[in-house]
């Protein structure tokens, strides 16, 4: 298969998912709403503020990490887990791998899609958000685009992390429940209920070794611009090294799984 062929099923491919995803707006909407815990958590933050600074943030400073927080998390969603690990669990993994193209390029295209339509969504929200609490972000073009690559790369980490999770299906049927602990550190861990910099130094020391922090908070303090240029360079670094351990495990458990998939005759 020829790149030029390549390219012009992604963009079939993505046309298809846009299409599909268009005819589900009003469980987009409500996706959206349901993630507004970040937001919740903003109120919170800005109410205990009302003290006095935490950690050198102002009521306004959790606005705007809270706020940040919520955008990040909307552009990227992901639900893969569940939906592989139930089509390898029922057999419904067979139709897509007549398709000549790795069911992997099909959850991306439908994820990618769902993430914009969120995003349409979730931007008004925060724009009022930010009016409303007088919070501001320094948009600067230099941030933007550091932004920009590293939402790219939370969503590739994400996304190939519960891809894998969901691959875990060819050996058990916990996999879903797998994918639920992992949200949970993700919330936690990635800065979703407390900034990280309100940790102990030794807790932020160790998160640093670890993929959720790279998936919220560093996103989120590059787009705030609370980072000096070696710590965007190492956050960059770091997330580059997640993404190539969950590709090549994601590679592995593909390889092995659907062998054993193919020996049951599924």
């Amino acid at each position: 298969m020829t790149v030029m062929h390549r390219l012009r099923l992604l963009h079939r491919l993505f046309a298809v998912s846009a299409a599909e995803t268009a005819e589900y707006r009003a469980p987009i909407l409500v996706w959206v709403l349901t993630g507004t815990m970040p937001l919740i958590m903003m109120m919170i933050w800005m109410g205990l503020a009302k003290a006095g600074p935490m950690a050198g943030y102002e009521a306004e400073d959790f606005a705007a990490y809270f706020l940040a927080i919520f955008l990040v998390r909307q552009m990227t969603v992901c639900w893969v887990h569940e939906e592989l690990s139930r089509e390898i669990r029922l057999g419904e993994m067979s139709p897509r791998l007549l398709r000549p193209l790795d069911p992997y390029w099909l959850f991306v295209a439908q994820h990618l899609t769902v993430a914009a339509m969120h995003l349409v969504i979730a931007l008004p929200v925060a724009v009022i958000g930010f009016a409303a609490t007088g919070a501001t972000i320094p948009l600067e073009p230099a941030n933007s685009v550091l932004f920009v690559l590293a939402i790219a790369g939370a969503w590739t980490i994400r996304f190939n992390m519960l891809y894998g999770v969901g691959l875990l299906a060819f050996w058990t049927d916990q996999a879903a429940a797998l994918g639920n602990l992992i949200f949970t550190l993700y919330i936690v861990l990635g800065g979703a209920v407390v900034p990280l910099d309100l940790f102990p130094a030794s807790v932020q020391q160790a998160l640093a070794f670890l993929p959720f922090a790279y998936l919220l908070n560093f996103p989120v303090e590059v787009l705030l611009g609370k980072l000096t240029g070696p710590a965007v360079l190492r956050g960059f670094v770091v997330q580059l090294l997640w993404i190539l351990l969950f590709v090549g495990l994601r590679h592995l458990l593909w390889r092995n799984g659907l062998k054993r998939y193919s020996a049951v005759g599924a």
